[in-house]
């Protein structure tokens, strides 16, 4: 089930005796570990029947999970960064790997347990047993529509419409940890108003390097040499590197030819922005780009990205020489 069934699910009553809950969105991976412990767990006596476990042996678990609850009704065994679930070879791992599948079945009606993964790998035996239970929660990245309905805004009294959102998400990333700050800036900002718009994220919101270098690209394919060299420096004394500048570069021109061959195949913009991974008002930027150059061009542009990478990884030119000179040949008309 994904992270919605899940909450709907504990919101009813429903709570499992075991679980995986897995995925990238590690905000509501947490929220999702405070709901259980706020629906099991006695307010006061939360430490005496909650018990987090770092990578523990299968033995470890069980006996947690055997152990009755005080005080309670419920006994809740987190178990976090567990070897058995992640890539690479654990320590006894074919042993341990039966026991705790043997053992899934058994787990008391008193005790709910819960192994936390971001990214478990799937071909292990565990792993395969637990995506089978009906307890295996995917914590998958929001989309911009769920952003917008994200629950951080209510108390505040403050909301953003669906293109504001995904404003935000672009300039600042998905990942909500960061987007919990961002918000709470942003309602600060805004003071008494009620509605963030797209201009107040585009003024106080932190941008990422991949948004900085969006806009760079702008002032590159416009010609405006000047503004883009400050838009780098601004990347540089954040502790960007020069090569992973490049790599965004190389990005952005990349799917400016994609945008310009859709563009001549007349590609609806909904799959254009699907195809390309944009919100709808990046795509309107790069069709703008796009739009101001030949084919043949972005062709030849792109080729001074992917020979500026080659050139810096072979020992042909230093990172600061071949980054300052590809950016003066993208400003030529």
């Amino acid at each position: 089930m994904d992270q919605w069934a899940f909450f709907d699910e504990v919101k009813a009553g429903t709570v499992r005796n075991a679980y995986l809950f897995y995925g990238p969105e590690a905000y509501i991976r947490k929220s999702a570990l405070t709901t259980l412990q706020k629906k099991l767990l006695t307010p006061g006596l939360e430490d005496m029947n909650c018990t987090f476990m770092q990578n523990p042996t299968a033995q470890q678990i069980v006996e947690n999970c055997e152990t009755l609850p005080m005080l309670g009704d419920w006994r809740l065994v987190i178990v976090q960064g567990l070897a058995l679930l992640e890539s690479g070879k654990a320590k006894d791992e074919a042993q341990e790997s039966k026991t705790l599948v043997d053992y899934i079945g058994r787990v008391p009606p008193s005790t709910c347990l819960v192994f936390e993964c971001e990214a478990p790998d799937k071909r292990k035996k565990l792993c395969q047993t637990l995506m089978k239970l009906s307890g295996a929660v995917s914590f998958d990245a929001l989309s911009d529509a769920r952003l917008t309905m994200n629950q951080t805004l209510r108390p505040m009294k403050k909301r953003m419409d669906a293109n504001t959102c995904a404003h935000l998400a672009f300039t600042s990333g998905r990942d909500l940890t960061m987007l919990n700050g961002e918000l709470q800036k942003l309602a600060a900002y805004v003071g008494e108003r009620e509605t963030i718009t797209a201009e107040d994220v585009e003024q106080i919101a932190t941008h990422t390097a991949e948004c900085t270098v969006f806009a760079m690209v702008d002032a590159l394919v416009d010609g405006q040499a000047e503004r883009a060299f400050s838009l780098l420096n601004v990347l540089l004394e954040s502790g960007e590197q020069r090569i992973g500048v490049l790599a965004l570069i190389t990005r952005q021109y990349r799917q400016m030819l994609y945008a310009k061959d859709m563009q001549e195949s007349r590609t609806p913009q909904a799959q254009m922005a699907k195809a390309l991974g944009v919100p709808p008002f990046a795509l309107s930027q790069l069709t703008r780009r796009a739009g101001r150059r030949t084919m043949a061009q972005l062709k030849k542009q792109l080729a001074l990205c992917v020979n500026a990478d080659f050139d810096i990884k072979r020992g042909a030119v230093r990172e600061e020489a071949a980054l300052d000179r590809l950016m003066l040949a993208l400003t030529e008309k």
